[in-house]
C-alpha cells in the first residue's frame, strides 16, 4: 500500500491535522501506529521551514513491533538523506519473509519549537489501525508535561534533540495505564502568566486561550497553517480522564502575592470550566508540585471553590512530591530528570487507579 496516513488505516496519537493528505504533528507524543502483514515499510516525513534548525528541529520516533529503531530529529536526518528539502525517506521495515508488524510514528519534541508531517507510508500489505484503548486520557501541562530537556543535564542548553516526552511522567502513565492519551502542553505557559524572571505577567503565555486548538508553534503545517488558528474537534478523543498540571510557571509570577494568587484562582476555576464544556463526561484531576510547591494550595483552593460555585464534584486534586534533584538528578534548566518522572509517574498511576478503579 503506498498512500496517506488517516484515521481509516492508522489510529492516530493525540491531536493531529491533515493538510493535502500530510498527517501533521504539533503536540508532544502525537502521531500515528498502524499493523499490516508484509515485507516493507517505507515512511516518509517532512517539516516545516524549521526543519534544519539545529535548536528547533522536530525529534522523533520511529518504533517497529515495540522497539525504537529510529529517535532522531529532522535536521540530522536529512544531513544524510538525498531527499529533496524538508523531506527524508525512512525503510524501517525490510525483511526476505512475511510477517505481522507495527509501525509507531511519534513526535518527541513540543508544539512550540516546530512541526512534523507524516507524508506517505508504503506497504506491501494492507495497513489496519491498531486497536483502540477502553481507556482514553487527556493531559494538560507544561514544559514538564512535554519532557523538557529529560535527556539533557544542568548547564546544557534546552533545544529539541534533549527533550522526549515519551519519558516524562504524562506519557509514562498513560503506558502504565494502557489508556490512549492526548497530551496539550507548552513549555514555559501557564493559567495567568507563562514563566517570568522579572516578576512581569507574561500575558502571551497562556494555556487557556490555546486549549482548544492544535496548539502554538514557531512553525507551521506546511509553512502556511498556524496551528493556533486551527480549532480542535473535541468529538475526535473523548477522554476518561483529564489531568492539569499548571502552576509551575504561574508561581513566578504569583509568587507569596496574595493579589496574585487570588488571580490565579480564579483564572483555574474559569479554565476548569472551559475543560469541563469540551469534556462533559470525564473526570478532572488537578495536579501540581513536581517542581514547585508554591501554588499547591492555591490549585487546591480553586478546585474546592469550583466544585462548591458548580456542584461538578468530578474534580480532584493530588499533591506532586517535589523532586529530590540531589538525589535523582536533574535535566536542563533543573526539570525533571528520567528518575524523576518515572516517580512522578508511579506516583499519578497510582492515584489515578484507585480513583477511577482502573485495576
Amino acid at each position: 500500500m503506498d498512500g496517506r496516513i488517516t484515521a481509516t488505516n492508522a489510529k492516530l496519537l493525540g491531536r493531529t491535522f491533515s493538510l493535502n493528505g500530510t498527517l501533521w504533528l504539533s503536540y508532544s507524543a502525537s502521531g500515528a501506529e498502524w499493523e499490516f502483514f508484509g515485507t516493507s515499510c517505507t515512511v516518509t516525513l517532512t517539516g516545516d521551514f524549521l526543519s534544519s534548525d539545529e535548536i528547533h528541529s522536530p525529534r522523533y520516533a520511529i518504533e517497529v513491533d515495540g522497539l525504537r529503531i529510529i529517535d532522531t530529529t529532522l535536521v540530522e536526518s536529512m544531513k544524510n538523506t538525498s531527499a529533496a528539502a524538508k523531506c527524508v525517506k525512512h525503510i524501517v521495515i525490510a525483511d526476505a519473509t512475511p510477517a505481522h508488524h507495527v509501525v509507531r510514528v511519534i513526535k518527541l519534541s513540543e508544539s512550540a519549537d516546530s512541526t512534523l508531517g507524516i507524508e506517505g507510508v508504503m506497504c506491501d500489505g494492507e495497513m489496519h489501525p491498531t486497536a483502540a484503548s477502553e481507556r482514553k486520557m487527556e493531559i494538560i501541562g507544561d514544559s514538564i508535561t512535554c519532557g523538557y530537556g529529560v535527556d539533557g543535564a544542568l548547564g546544557e542548553i534546552y533545544r529539541t534533540a534533549n527533550e522526549d516526552a515519551t519519558k516524562g511522567y504524562a506519557y509514562l502513565t498513560a503506558q502504565m495505564l494502557k489508556a490512549d492519551y492526548s497530551l496539550v502542553s507548552f513549555s514555559g505557559y501557564g493559567i495567568v502568566s507563562g514563566y517570568t524572571e522579572t516578576g512581569v505577567r507574561r500575558a502571551e503565555c497562556l494555556v487557556p486561550p490555546l486549549y482548544g486548538t492544535m496548539g502554538e508553534s514557531y512553525g507551521a503545517f506546511a509553512d502556511r497553517e498556524k496551528p493556533r488558528e486551527i480549532p480542535w474537534d473535541f468529538t475526535k478523543f473523548v477522554p476518561d480522564v483529564c489531568v492539569l498540571n499548571l502552576g509551575t510557571n504561574d508561581a513566578s509570577y504569583c509568587g507569596e502575592d496574595p493579589a496574585r494568587r487570588r488571580e490565579y484562582i480564579s483564572g483555574y476555576k474559569a479554565f476548569l470550566s472551559t475543560v469541563r464544556a469540551c469534556n462533559p463526561v470525564a473526570q478532572l484531576v488537578c495536579v501540581l508540585g513536581t517542581m514547585d510547591t508554591r501554588l499547591c494550595d492555591a490549585m487546591e483552593t480553586a478546585a474546592s471553590e469550583y466544585r462548591e460555585e458548580t456542584g461538578d464534584s468530578r474534580v480532584a486534586t493530588l499533591r506532586m512530591t517535589l523532586q529530590d534533584m540531589e538525589k535523582d538528578g536533574a535535566g536542563v534548566d533543573w526539570h525533571p530528570s528520567a528518575v524523576t518522572h518515572k516517580k512522578a509517574a508511579a506516583e499519578l498511576t497510582a492515584f489515578l487507579r484507585k480513583l477511577l478503579a482502573w485495576d
